[in-house]
């Protein structure tokens, strides 16, 4: 099953609406909130292991557009997919690179540009530029570690660190495959990273680097709501 395809109008529309009214939009949350990292050295860290591979679950970070800095060392992937197209225009308009591309699952293994896209994603680590990729593969649920992202920092022998970012004013869908999260102004805003984490150990599997990668991801997404509802300990 391929990805639905979209005009050249409609896809310009979705860019158009990611760059002038999502990420103005987001400017506005980050401006109005109260942003709290941890760890406070987090982008210390990064600095020290670069490039690396930024990771977070779907539709959790969405606030990681207008978070980070030096967005133009960044490359990041986003879906081929017409809506995702809306993120290419956040994106870019935020300064970032885009590579077009997700990866394949069972239920959509063909049309996604993933092979291109992973090839692009390690030349961009080669070249110094560290990438952002979610780590599970739409339009799977349970939150799936994908292999590609593994294979990407095994084979580019650069580190993955986990991040979440959750707002205290926010509403979660649920129902929806990635359980996307919407941020409102005039939050608490926790930003918790983790890692480095290397995997470029060849007596360890991809299946193992992945769950060691899946419990990441759950620990910092849950840490940045309870830092947001002012739950932390």
């Amino acid at each position: 099953m391929s990805e639905p395809e979209a005009g050249p109008v409609a896809l310009w529309f979705r860019r158009a609406a990611g760059r002038a009214i999502l990420g103005p939009y987001l400017r506005l949350v980050q401006a109005t909130s109260r942003v709290v990292y941890d760890p406070p050295d987090f982008w210390s860290r990064v600095e020290a292991n670069w490039p690396v591979i930024i990771s977070s679950w779907h539709g959790q970070s969405n606030l990681g557009y207008a978070s980070f800095p030096w967005p133009e060392r960044f490359a990041i992937m986003v879906s081929t997919h017409p809506d995702g197209q809306i993120a290419a225009g956040l994106a870019q308009g935020f300064g970032f690179s885009v590579v077009a591309g997700s990866g394949a699952s069972e239920r959509q293994r063909h049309g996604t540009g993933g092979v291109a896209a992973f090839r692009q994603m390690l030349r961009q680590l080669a070249a110094g530029r560290s990438t952002i990729a979610t780590g599970d593969v739409p339009p799977v649920p349970g939150r799936q570690v994908s292999r590609g992202l593994v294979a990407m920092a095994r084979r580019s022998g650069r580190p993955i660190f986990a991040i979440a970012i959750a707002s205290s004013r926010r509403r979660v869908l649920e129902r929806v495959w990635d359980r996307m999260q919407f941020n409102f102004p005039f939050s608490r805003i926790g930003f918790v990273g983790e890692g480095p984490f290397y995997m470029t150990d060849a007596g360890v599997s991809d299946d193992a680097y992945a769950e060691q990668l899946h419990d990441a991801l759950d620990r910092v997404l849950s840490k940045a709501f309870a830092i947001a509802d002012g739950t932390s300990t």
